[in-house]
């Protein structure tokens, strides 16, 4: 469960609706933001200028490669979808029963994505099949 998180947060801080992706240990006390601390920290955040990459997180007693992207879309069907990023990368999504569509901040279904729409994915990679998990269009 917790890619889902991982996987929400990534897509939030990509498609530019989200704060930053937080990972939090158990247990664990957040730091205490100081103004200073806050100007520069805000300049270091990757995820938001992050054009699209892969991840291996911890699932169950084993490991998962999630596949991150922001790009606008080229291609929309019922069953996939396929994005290319600013710097030319583009890539082909399964979109599955499973995967979650967001459009304009709501659930959506894919049929609500259009070519040229911005969109952040966070897909799953499991053989030589990549799924969408998370599908964000932060506008109408």
């Amino acid at each position: 469960m917790k890619i889902g998180l991982v996987a929400g947060s990534v897509v939030l801080a990509l498609a530019g609706i989200g704060g930053g992706v937080a990972f939090a240990a158990g247990g664990s006390t957040p730091p205490v933001a100081t103004p200073a601390a806050s100007a520069t920290h805000h300049k270091a955040r990757p995820a938001r200028r992050a054009e699209h990459g892969e991840l291996t997180v911890r699932a169950g007693k084993g490991t998962q490669v999630v596949d991150v992207q922001r790009g606008q879309v080229t291609a929309v069907s019922a069953t996939s979808v396929t994005v290319r990023s600013k710097d030319g990368f583009s890539a082909t999504y399964v979109v599955g029963s499973s995967s979650k569509v967001r459009a304009a901040k709501k659930a959506a279904s894919i049929s609500a994505v259009r070519t040229g729409d911005r969109v952040g994915v966070v897909a799953v990679r499991s053989g030589g099949v990549v799924t969408v998990r998370r599908l964000a269009d932060p506008h109408p």
